[in-house]
């Protein structure tokens, strides 16, 4: 048997998927030049890591970084 909404539509997983999305994500994006860039997804098919895990890395040790500056205030 079908799974329904609330409502009782028919639910569908991927308006599902896409609706929360919408709500819990959000997009980064920066312009480099092409040679920077080409050299980045180098070395990251070469180390095998995937570019995203290097932004989430980054990203974290900012936070981290700025939370230890209010720590020290």
């Amino acid at each position: 048997m079908p799974r329904k909404n609330k409502d009782g539509n028919p639910f569908d997983q991927m308006d599902y998927i896409k609706e929360w999305g919408k709500e819990n994500m959000t997009t980064i994006s920066g312009r480099y030049k092409k040679e920077f860039v080409q050299s980045f997804r180098e070395a990251c098919k070469k180390l095998g890591i995937k570019q995203s895990d290097v932004y989430r890395d980054a990203m974290k040790r900012v936070i981290e970084q700025a939370e230890n500056v209010d720590k020290n205030q």
